[in-house]
């Protein structure tokens, strides 16, 4: 059996989004599809170090969108561990001033009850 998969959603997003994937790998291929939460940290380079502790020594692994930011980091952090990489629908930026002042709107939107209305506004075609 080939080293496990590991997939990472984007934002607002959880393992449902990769279902169609997941039954294709265990069923056809056998691969163990671990998708690991993606929460617990304030910062990306914390959640990786997180992560990569409780990770197989080796997997293979595909980020979308912010899950593609987290691959990154984890490729930065560990390449040893990673023997393919998948990103998809990611960009290798930082967020600029304006999208982190954006962020961190939302986040105290949320916490005040508006999930939502954060969901529909960034789930809008931009």
């Amino acid at each position: 059996m080939a080293e496990p998969l590991v997939m990472l959603p984007g934002m607002m997003c959880d393992a449902r989004l990769f279902q169609p994937q997941i039954d294709v790998f265990e069923s056809c291929y056998r691969y163990e599809v671990i998708i690991p939460p993606l929460y617990g940290a304030d910062r990306i380079a914390d959640l990786v170090q997180e992560l990569l502790l409780v990770l197989p020594q080796r997997f293979a692994l595909a980020g979308l969108s912010m899950g593609g930011i987290i691959a990154m980091e984890m490729m930065r952090q560990a390449p040893d561990q990673i023997t393919r990489l998948a990103l998809m629908d990611t960009n290798p930026f930082a967020e600029t001033d304006e999208r982190q002042t954006l962020r961190e709107a939302q986040i105290a939107k949320v916490r005040a009850g508006g999930l939502k209305s954060v969901i529909r506004d960034e789930m809008k075609s931009h």
